[in-house]
C-alpha cells in the first residue's frame, strides 16, 4: 500500500520514479454543509486538471467504517444523488479528467512508443453490510476526448462484497477498507485519462464509500531527476489553513544536488528542510497557517549531478480554505487567567414538557440553537432545573471536565462520565434542558487548532460571550418572540435564507388576514407585503407546503416570512419542506410564545415592525438541529492569532431521551483530550475567570508620503524598534503617538511591547 499526500496535495501510490496525477485523491478540499459531518467539494463541470466534480464526502469520526487507509485525511467519498439528507452539493457520479502530458516528463512521442507505464488504484469501503459499492472506470481519451483502448474497473459489487468487517465503538459489523489496482502501459494516442466514480445502491442511500485515489504514471525513458509527490499540489483549493509545503524529488540516471535546492514562497526565499533516503530527496518547509482564502504560489529549483549541471524549476499555486479564527481583540496575555477558578461556568435552565389537548406539533424543546437562546433569557417558561447546587441564580462553577451523560446516555470517547449539573430537575424530568458553558481557555501559542463535541443534540461553540436577540418586535409595544429560525445554512434544513449579520428591520404585514393558510398558496397581486416582513398561517397539508408559502412571499417582495400554527399550542418546530428557491429569511413562532398576540396586534392594525439578526459571534463549531441517529463526534477547527487567554462559549440543548455531552480538543497525533484534562500536559486549560487587562495594542494603518511615514496606534505599551524582526529590539528614542518618522535607507520594524 501506498502513502496518500494529506489535504490539497498529490496522493502518491504506486513504484518508484512515478508521477501523480490525481488532484486531491484524498477528497479533503471540502468546506462545510448544512450537516457537520458531511463536507462538500468539487465543482460541476472541472477543466481538465481541475479536480473533481461536484461531490460529498463522509467524516470518519461518524465510525460508520473502520478506520482508513494511511493518508486518508479526515473524511472520505459519500456518493450520495443531489438532494439527500438535505445535501445538494453532492452526486452519485464523480469525475475526474487529468492531462498525461501536464507536469509529466512525457511527451507525444514517448507515449506512442509505449514509453509510459501507469497505476491506478482506489480504496473501498460501504456500509456495514448492507452491499452497496461504488465502480471506479479509468479511461484513456485522446487530444479529441475520443477514447483509446478498453477501460479499467476497480472496485464494484463482488470486490466491496468480500471486503471483512469488523468492530469499532459504533458497530460490531463495520466494514473495512481494501484496495483494488490495475497497473499496465499507456495506450498510444492517449493524451488525457478520465476517472469516473460511480455509485449503487442495494437498499436506501449509495453507500459505495472510496478514498485515497491514484493515477501515477512513469516515464520510462526519463534520465533527469523529477518531482513525484507535491503538497499542495497545483492549483489545489481547501488547503491548510496550517500549511506544509513538500516536495518528493527522485534520481534518474544522475541524481539531486541537494546543495542546488532552492525554495521559495510568494517569491521569498524561505529555509527548507531538506532529507535523503535512498533514491530521493524530501523538501518541507512549515509555514504555518496561512491567511483564509489567501491564494499562494511556491517555487522549487533543483539541480542534478550531472555535467553540464541541468537546473529545472516547478511552480505550484494553492488556494488556502475559509476558516474561522478567534477574535484578537478578545485575547489576553498568558497569566491573565486566574489559576485558582480553573474550570467552566455553567448556567442552566429547563422547562417542562408541554401537555395539551390536542397534543402539540413540538411538546418538548426544538434542536434549535437560536430558540435555546430564549430559553435561557427567561422568555419561554419558567426554570424547572435543580439549581440546589448553583452558586448564584441558575449558574454553577464547573472545575473538573465536561464529561456529561444523563440516565439514559452512554459515553461515548471517555470513560467516568458524570451527570448533567442541575438535571434532573426538580419534577424529576431530565428532558428539555440547557446547559450555557462559559469559559476562558489558555492557549500556549498562536496555529490552528481543532476542537471536538460529541453529543446527541443541539449545540454551538462560538468566540466570547456575545448573544443577540433573533426575533424583536418594536412599535407601540416591545417585546421579544422565541423563534426557530428555518434556513438552508443551518443543520439539515433546505429552504431559507440566512438570518442577516446585521439586523434587519422592516414593518410587519398580514399575508392571510382571513385565518386560512392556503390564502398563502398565491400571493400574486399582493403589494401589501413590498419591503415588509409576511406573517403567514401555515398548516400540515393543505394546498401547498411551507416553503411554497414562504416563496410566495418572497415574490411578493417580502423581506422575510415569519410563520405561524393556528391552534398549536407547542414550541414552535423545524419544517422540513425542500425549496432552495427560498432565499429571505424564514422564522417559525409559536401562538403560545407570543405569536398569537403578534397576530392581533397586526389584525388590529397596529404600526409595528420586526427585527430579525443571527448571533454575531464567530462560530468555531456546532450542530444546529437533531441527531436522529444519536451521539457523534462533531469536529473542527479555528486559528488563534496569538498566544493567551480567550473568552470561548459552549452552548448544549437536550430535547428528550438518551443525552451526553463531551468537549475536547485534537492532539496532533489525532487522539482526542478532554478540555481541563489535569491530567494530561497536552490539554487546553480552561478557567473560569481572569484577572482585567488592557485591551492587546494594535497598529493604525501607516500615513505615507514622499520622504516620510506616519505612525500610531491603539492601546498602551512600549514602542520598540528594531533593525529585522529578529531583533535586536530596544525602546524607540520617541514615544510620541502619533509620530513621523523619515524614509532613510534600510529597514525599520517597530512593535509595541505590553
Amino acid at each position: 500500500m501506498g502513502l496518500a499526500i494529506l489535504s490539497g496535495g498529490l496522493a502518491f501510490v504506486g513504484t518508484a520514479r512515478a508521477t501523480e496525477l490525481i488532484v486531491d485523491g484524498s477528497f479533503e478540499n471540502t468546506t462545510t454543509s448544512s450537516l457537520p459531518v458531511v463536507r462538500v467539494g468539487g465543482v460541476p463541470e472541472p477543466g481538465v486538471g481541475q479536480g473533481w466534480s461536484t461531490f460529498s464526502t463522509y467524516l470518519y469520526s461518524t465510525q460508520y467504517t473502520l478506520p482508513g487507509p494511511a493518508g486518508a485525511g479526515l473524511g472520505f467519498l459519500r456518493p450520495y444523488a443531489p438532494g439527500t439528507y438535505g445535501i445538494l452539493q453532492s452526486s452519485e457520479e464523480v469525475r475526474q479528467t487529468v492531462s498525461l502530458l501536464e507536469g509529466t516528463t512525457l511527451s507525444a512521442a514517448k507515449i506512442d512508443a509505449g514509453q509510459a507505464a501507469y497505476t491506478m488504484s482506489a480504496w473501498f469501503s460501504s456500509y456495514r453490510v448492507q452491499g452497496d459499492f461504488s465502480d471506479l472506470t479509468l479511461e484513456f481519451l485522446g487530444e479529441a476526448d475520443e477514447l483509446v483502448g478498453g477501460p479499467e474497473i476497480l472496485g464494484g459489487y463482488d470486490f466491496v462484497l468480500e471486503i471483512p468487517t469488523g468492530s469499532n465503538s459504533r458497530y460490531s459489523d463495520a466494514k473495512e477498507w481494501a484496495q483494488d489496482r490495475r497497473a499496465g502501459i499507456v495506450p498510444a494516442g492517449a493524451r488525457k485519462a478520465r476517472i469516473t466514480i460511480q455509485s449503487t445502491s442495494i437498499g436506501g442511500a449509495p453507500d459505495g464509500y472510496v478514498d485515497v485515489v491514484s493515477l501515477d504514471v512513469v516515464d520510462t525513458a526519463e534520465t533527469l531527476p523529477a518531482i513525484t509527490a507535491a503538497t499542495p499540489g497545483n492549483n489545489a483549493v481547501g488547503v491548510g489553513p496550517e500549511v506544509t509545503l513538500s516536495v518528493t524529488l527522485q534520481n534518474r540516471v544522475t541524481s539531486v544536488d541537494p546543495q542546488t535546492i532552492r525554495l521559495f514562497l510568494n517569491d521569498l526565499p524561505v529555509t527548507p528542510g531538506v532529507t535523503q533516503s535512498g533514491n530521493e530527496t524530501l523538501v518541507t518547509y512549515n509555514a504555518g497557517v496561512l491567511p483564509a482564502l489567501s491564494v499562494n504560489r511556491y517555487r522549487i529549483e533543483y539541480g542534478d549531478t550531472g555535467s553540464p549541471v541541468v537546473t529545472q524549476t516547478n511552480t505550484f499555486s494553492f488556494t488556502v480554505a475559509d476558516y474561522v479564527s478567534l477574535t484578537a481583540s478578545d485575547g489576553s496575555p498568558l497569566g491573565s487567567e486566574d489559576a485558582t477558578r480553573p474550570g467552566f461556568n455553567v448556567n442552566v435552565f429547563q422547562v417542562d414538557t408541554l401537555f395539551t389537548d390536542p397534543p402539540p406539533v413540538q411538546a418538548n424543546l426544538p434542536a434549535s440553537i437560536a430558540f435555546l437562546e430564549s430559553v435561557l433569557a427567561g422568555l419561554v417558561e419558567a426554570n424547572v432545573a435543580d439549581l440546589s447546587g448553583a452558586v448564584e441564580t441558575n449558574r454553577f462553577e464547573f472545575p473538573g471536565v465536561i464529561n456529561w451523560v444523563n440516565s439514559s446516555g452512554s459515553a461515548a470517547n471517555f470513560p467516568e462520565d458524570t451527570g448533567f449539573p442541575g438535571i434532573p430537575g426538580v419534577t424529576g424530568s431530565e428532558d428539555s434542558a440547557v446547559h450555557d458553558v462559559t469559559t476562558y481557555l489558555r492557549f500556549p501559542a498562536a496555529g490552528y487548532y481543532q476542537f471536538g463535541v460529541n453529543s446527541a443534540d443541539a449545540f454551538r461553540m462560538t468566540s466570547g460571550f456575545g448573544r443577540a436577540t433573533t426575533l424583536q418586535i418594536t412599535g407601540a409595544t416591545n417585546f421579544v418572540i422565541p423563534s426557530v429560525p428555518i434556513a438552508t445554512n443551518i443543520t439539515q434544513l433546505q429552504f431559507g435564507g440566512a438570518l442577516p449579520q446585521a439586523p434587519l428591520t422592516a414593518p410587519l404585514a398580514y399575508a392571510t388576514p382571513a385565518g386560512v393558510p392556503d390564502q398563502a398558496c398565491d400571493l400574486t397581486g399582493n403589494t401589501e407585503l413590498a419591503g415588509r416582513i409576511a406573517l403567514i398561517d401555515r398548516d400540515t397539508g393543505g394546498g401547498c407546503d411551507s416553503a411554497t408559502k414562504a416563496e410566495q412571499a418572497q415574490l411578493a417582495g417580502a423581506v422575510a416570512a415569519l410563520l405561524i400554527t393556528p391552534d398549536d399550542a407547542g414550541f414552535p418546530f423545524r419544517i422540513g419542506d425542500i425549496n432552495p428557491n427560498v432565499r429571505i429569511p424564514v422564522l417559525v413562532i409559536s401562538e403560545t410564545f407570543g405569536g398569537a398576540v403578534l397576530r392581533q396586534l397586526v389584525q388590529n392594525g397596529s404600526a409595528i415592525s420586526a427585527v430579525i439578526q443571527t448571533d454575531p459571534q464567530p462560530r468555531l463549531l456546532e450542530w444546529d438541529g437533531p441527531k436522529g441517529f444519536g451521539a457523534v463526534d462533531a469536529l473542527g477547527g479555528f486559528a488563534v492569532p496569538a498566544p493567551g487567554v480567550y473568552p470561548v462559549r459552549l452552548i448544549a440543548g437536550h430535547t428528550s431521551g438518551a443525552a451526553n455531552l463531551e468537549w475536547f480538543s485534537l492532539k496532533a497525533n489525532g487522539s482526542r483530550v478532554l478540555i481541563n484534562d489535569l491530567s494530561d500536559p497536552e490539554a487546553i486549560r480552561a478557567f473560569q475567570a481572569r484577572t482585567a487587562v488592557a485591551p492587546p495594542a494594535s497598529f493604525n494603518p501607516p500615513v505615507l508620503d514622499a520622504n516620510s511615514v506616519t505612525i500610531s496606534w491603539t492601546g498602551s505599551g512600549v514602542l520598540q524598534e528594531a533593525s529585522a524582526l529578529s531583533g535586536p529590539w530596544t525602546p524607540a528614542p520617541s514615544q510620541a503617538n502619533p509620530q513621523t518618522i523619515p524614509v532613510g535607507d534600510g529597514l525599520k520594524v517597530y512593535r509595541i511591547l505590553q
